[in-house]
């Protein structure tokens, strides 16, 4: 999964280089690709011709309804018939959903990996968590820090939850680097201050091909190291949307949703 997560992320870094200036361009380009690849999928996934001739049938049966309704038993046949085939519309679509949800999937981690939260500001303060894994002593853990990271705090060991914390303050502007000490074990969480653009990674993980494919944004924790994940407690990330602060999967939701009209037509997709 490591490999996975890293060949994709580093395409849509390439892909989102251009729009580092606007979180919003980003987001516009993100959503137009992901009508783009949904309809590709559903077309090519789904029974073309079925979901058309469905529709036809449920349009002949509206327009029944209209020119009959003076007529009860007309009316009523038309609308169970109406039923079935909304049934049968939706049974086209089952097959296309169930191959979206990979690519949605992708998608939706990847974007969330760059607009889901914001750098710190410097000043701002975090918590820093370590998980570790069973039976690793708590003692034996220890959290050194950039330059640009101050650690403001001594450990905090929570035996119940195999959990170590600091709090930290970011004191300096750029990617600044947690080293992390495990049993003598050292690796590295990325932390980002007062950097617009790119990734923020709010934790580092090992194993488990779910864990790495929520968190895409760091190389998986060495098996090795005794730790099961390092996470920053990050501040979200919201954009303006008239007048409103919203959370960037509102926009992106709307956004794909008039791509995916506009791009039905010329890329001979029935839906």
């Amino acid at each position: 999964m490591g490999v996975v997560n890293a060949a994709i992320t580093g395409l849509f870094d390439l892909l989102l280089a251009p729009f580092g200036w606007s979180a919003w361009a980003g987001l516009v380009f993100i959503s137009l690709l992901t009508g783009a690849v949904l309809l590709t999928v559903f077309r090519y996934t789904s029974n073309q011709r079925g979901i058309r001739a469905t529709k036809d049938q449920i349009i002949s049966h509206l327009l029944e309804v209209l020119l009959y309704r003076d007529d009860v038993r007309v009316v009523l046949r038309a609308q169970a018939r109406l039923a079935r085939d909304n049934l049968r519309y939706l049974g086209h679509a089952l097959v296309p959903l169930a191959f979206m949800i990979v690519p949605v999937g992708f998608l939706l981690v990847q974007t969330d990996l760059r607009y889901g939260l914001r750098p710190l500001a410097a000043g701002e303060k975090a918590i820093v968590a370590v998980e570790l894994g069973p039976g690793v002593d708590l003692d034996e853990v220890s959290l050194s820090a950039s330059p640009g990271i101050e650690v403001e705090t001594l450990p905090l060991r929570i035996p119940t939850l195999q959990e170590v914390d600091w709090r930290v303050k970011a004191v300096a502007p750029g990617k600044q680097e947690l080293r992390i000490s495990v049993g003598g074990e050292e690796f590295v969480k990325e932390i980002r201050v007062g950097m617009s653009g790119g990734r923020v990674s709010r934790a580092r993980v090992s194993g488990g091909v779910w864990a790495q494919f929520l968190h895409p944004g760091e190389p998986p924790i060495p098996r090795d190291a005794g730790a099961k994940s390092v996470t920053v407690s990050y501040p979200s990330a919201e954009m303006e949307l008239l007048g409103w602060r919203v959370h960037w999967v509102w926009p992106w939701l709307l956004i794909s949703m008039a791509f995916g009209y506009a791009l039905k037509g010329p890329l001979r997709v029935q839906v």
